[in-house]
């Protein structure tokens, strides 16, 4: 993890004394979510939008969340979402968090989960999984906003889980009793080993108080702002429970979900630093720096600049315009594998996309999936970055292929295709990512090896002083951007278009009554109920044998019918 040098050093220094180690016994944590249990987590969400509860509200919070990005994206003729489209917004609507959910990654590939247990490990499939049973369930069509809101609450639902399983453990390696409350010390004692397991990505098998509280010394002394992240944290615990010091395990589980929901936010001061000491060398090109200047600045600053470029290809944080004087994309860099914490067995953090919150209020403007040119820069040319200050008057490059863009669409842009993207990336080249054609693949680095079969994703310092001193100095960070308006300097722009469309297209036999959708989450509701009377496989570890649509005669007929 580039972001964290000394992070990764602690990582190798825990495995070596044994005190951190992947470990597959029976716990939710270690061995994940079974199919059985993502489809038990379902129809328990499911079944909670018919009777008042806590749960329901949330998912009503849910759907006025997505409500904007539902109002801007293709949708099918009867208001439904497409597959791609539904992968799109909860891939987008987590992202905001800073979870990136694996599975929905852009470039992932999630559907072929057979024979690879790594892959089951990492939960990689649950996503598609459950996109795919609830499609099931609606007889094939597509998914409506409520019941986007519904996947979302499940997969927060099977990583609160995760997290209380983590919370688990640690009451457990500090032999705490799980049913009294802890004083002040023992409250944020297990709060700091919730954290080194949250680090650890569940990696986590310490047995005694002793061995843990070793753990945590080493922790303490390797990871550079362990200090900082504990403050942050323990003020999170004082935020949810602000009167009282003494807390058991059920008050507690509300405190960690809440660090693990917020983590992201914390998260975006080390992305913030990252990008600055890019930006620090950025060359005569916007948002980018020239890649002998990128392996330069790794040698002598805080984070590690040495991907051996094959990899940054791959992660498409190349620009290879000029192949003779390749430059790193800085949005792109930031945003990369490289720098996420894999901290879950369903999600990695990583760097927000700052284009998010101009896309986000762009579509709250617009409110459709396509624009005309002049309502676009209308709302662009008033939004500001923290590298752009608007209002702005937008360069009549930007504008005349903006126009090019509608000229090719009966006079709209669609928002949510390659070009449109790409034109983000010319308005705000900081922080929009450079959209490749074909798009990326969002591989770790240990995958990238493993596919290549490479023994190191990064270069050596010899490597990089070999390519450091073959290459000129050159003007870089405030002197290089007086340079960005010179013709020779424009960025790279390709006609290739890529949208997010529709699939389907409505048939009357298709169209969906009010009568059959009240039917449909009714019998959805009968199956909820009787999974729930029938086992709770997250209490009582016991589980159907073959999944929601294969326990009974009965539910396979309700699974057809629906």
């Amino acid at each position: 993890m580039s972001m964290a040098r000394s992070f990764s050093t602690s990582i190798v220094l825990l495995a070596i004394l044994g005190l951190a180690v992947p470990t597959f016994g029976k716990s939710f944590m270690h061995r994940g979510a079974t199919q059985e249990e993502v489809e038990a987590s379902l129809l328990a969400e499911l079944a909670a939008t018919f009777r008042p509860s806590a749960t329901k509200d949330h998912i009503v919070s849910l759907e006025a969340a997505l409500q904007p990005m539902y109002s801007a994206v293709p949708q099918e003729a009867d208001g439904t979402l497409s597959h791609a489209v539904v992968c799109y917004m909860l891939h987008r609507f987590f992202a905001q968090r800073g979870w990136f959910i694996r599975g929905l990654e852009p470039g992932g590939n999630a559907n072929d989960t057979s024979g690879d247990d790594s892959l089951q490990n990492l939960q990689e499939w649950v996503p598609s999984f459950l996109q795919g049973f609830l499609e099931q369930l609606a007889g094939g069509r597509g998914i409506s906003l409520r019941e986007l809101a519904v996947l979302a609450a499940t997969l927060e639902d099977l990583i609160h889980k995760e997290t209380l399983s983590r919370l688990e453990v640690a009451f457990s390696s500090l032999e705490l009793p799980l049913n009294q409350k802890l004083d002040e010390r023992q409250v944020s004692e297990v709060l700091e080993v919730f954290m080194m397991i949250y680090q650890l990505g569940g990696n986590f098998s310490v047995q005694t108080p002793a061995a843990v509280r070793y753990a945590h010394n080493v922790f303490t002394q390797k990871i550079k702002d362990w200090g900082e992240m504990q403050e942050w944290m323990q003020g999170i615990r004082w935020q949810v429970y602000p009167s009282t010091g003494a807390l058991d395990f059920d008050a507690l589980g509300r405190v960690v979900e809440k660090i693990g929901a917020q983590y992201g936010d914390y998260n975006r001061k080390e992305c913030s630093k990252l990008k600055a000491e890019l930006l620090d060398v950025e060359s005569q090109k916007a948002g980018r720096v020239r890649l002998a200047d990128f392996y330069k600045k790794g040698l002598t600053g805080v984070f590690e600049f040495n991907e051996k470029i094959d990899y940054l290809r791959v992660l498409g944080a190349v620009d290879e315009s000029d192949p003779k004087q390749p430059h790193v994309i800085v949005s792109n860099y930031v945003g990369s594998r490289p720098n996420c914490l894999v901290s879950s067995n369903f999600y990695a953090i990583c760097c927000a996309n700052e284009c998010e919150d101009l896309t986000g209020k762009l579509e709250i403007a617009i409110a459709s999936e396509f624009a005309s040119p002049d309502r676009i820069i209308q709302v662009i040319s008033g939004l500001s970055s923290d590298t752009v200050e608007g209002p702005r008057k937008l360069s009549k490059t930007l504008v005349r292929r903006l126009q090019s863009i509608a000229e090719s669409n009966a006079g709209q842009v669609p928002l949510h295709g390659r070009l449109f993207a790409q034109w983000m990336h010319h308005a705000f080249p900081r922080e929009c990512p450079f959209p490749h054609e074909g798009g990326t693949n969002p591989q770790t680095a240990d995958e990238w090896m493993q596919e290549n079969g490479e023994q190191t994703s990064t270069l050596s310092t010899e490597e990089i002083m070999a390519h450091v001193n073959r290459e000129e100095e050159k003007p870089k960070g405030a002197e290089a951007r007086k340079h960005h308006h010179f013709e020779e300097n424009e960025l790279p722009w390709s006609e290739a278009e890529e949208l997010l469309l529709s699939t389907r297209k409505a048939k009357p036999s298709q169209t969906r009554s009010p009568l059959h959708t009240i039917a449909v989450f009714a019998l959805m509701f009968v199956v909820a109920w009787g999974l729930k009377w029938a086992a709770n496989p997250f209490v009582s570890g016991k589980v159907s044998s073959k999944g929601a649509c294969g326990t009974s005669d009965f539910i396979k007929e309700a699974c057809k019918m629906a």
